[in-house]
């Protein structure tokens, strides 16, 4: 099976998801059409963006993405008692998964029913994800910097995948 990548922020409205992706590309980014490039220690990195959550959006992500599964995806989910919907699909399609989850419990009512009732980061963690707690308070550089590292040393273990 083709070795897919999901980057995943995960969080409530306003818990720095947007601003993990503005810090990440160094200016304000959407989600667009087509597969952009970061360049990460001078290695030019094909991925695609979905900037702002599909359940916040209120959208299906097969009208997000492309027709062709982009091999690397980064994109926010919104904490929800539904987004394991979301990971499923691409747990399905074989993508590996690594989710940033930001300020699990900060002023959130509904944090134990998400944690303890939905079990979403139990969930993640038994279909092989790699979840890390951040505070999304904090400077964004240091959240962003773990995701260009595992990014970089992902892509470079997986070299040999074919990009258009």
């Amino acid at each position: 099976m083709e070795q897919k990548l999901l980057i995943g922020v995960l969080g409530n409205l306003g818990a720095g998801k947007t601003t993990t992706w503005n810090n990440f590309f160094g200016r304000n980014v959407h989600t667009g059409k087509n597969v952009r490039h970061i360049t990460i220690h001078d290695q030019k990195i094909p991925v695609f963006l979905i900037n702002g959550a599909p359940l916040e959006r209120k959208t299906n992500l097969e009208y997000i993405l492309p027709d062709e599964d982009p091999k690397i995806v980064l994109s926010s989910f919104l904490y929800h008692k539904d987004v394991k919907q979301n990971f499923e699909f691409f747990i399905k399609k074989g993508y590996d998964l690594y989710i940033l989850w930001l300020n699990p419990g900060y002023s959130d009512p509904d944090d134990k029913f998400l944690f303890y009732n939905a079990g979403i980061i139990n969930y993640l963690m038994s279909n092989g994800a790699t979840v890390s707690v951040k505070n999304g308070k904090m400077m964004p550089e240091f959240r962003v910097n773990d995701i260009k590292n595992y990014l970089y040393a992902w892509y470079k273990t997986h070299s040999n995948l074919e990009y258009k």
